[in-house]
């Protein structure tokens, strides 16, 4: 059995368990930061507008604290298109329901996709819509767009009313 060397163990760190439910949530959702980039510069005034209505986001595990991993789980309407945008951070997208469209590439329950930060890229949800688990080495990134919101093309389908899901 693996002892590590005194040394070895960081007694600065709290140290913890989170339990998580991808619709629950966990103890972690209430102290998410409200958004995930420190610089406030993620956010383009047209974004909200954009977005709203088709997606939700849930984080069950957050580190403000030590910039530490996070797990977010992002519920997309469907036809959700995200234009070309990159992050600073490296990151793993693993679908869990529906699909999503990278290009002529199509992920599916169980695919994922993993990516260097930096690497700009697009992708939208299926006609079902989407459930993606979004893994980061840290709580906070940036995200920089290719082109401002106006410039954005319009969404794959358009939103469906309560009683049309």
């Amino acid at each position: 059995m693996f002892e590590p060397e005194d040394d070895a163990i960081d007694t600065t760190r709290e140290r913890r368990s989170v339990f998580f439910d991808m619709v629950e949530g966990s103890e972690d959702s209430d102290r998410a930061p409200m958004d995930p980039d420190p610089t406030g510069t993620s956010r383009p005034p047209g974004l909200l507008e954009y977005m709203t209505g088709r997606n939700e986001r849930t984080v069950l595990v957050t580190n403000p604290e030590t910039d530490g991993i996070s797990l977010t789980i992002l519920r997309l309407a469907p036809g959700t298109l995200y234009p070309v945008h990159s992050h600073n951070v490296d990151y793993i997208e693993f679908i869990l329901d529906g699909e999503v469209h990278h290009g002529n590439r199509v992920l599916r329950a169980g695919q994922g996709v993993y990516r260097t930060a930096n690497t700009p890229y697009s992708f939208w949800a299926g006609p079902e819509g989407a459930t993606i688990a979004d893994f980061r080495a840290h709580t906070f990134y940036t995200t920089r767009w290719a082109a401002p919101p106006e410039e954005w093309p319009p969404h794959k389908l358009p939103l469906r009313d309560d009683a049309e899901q």
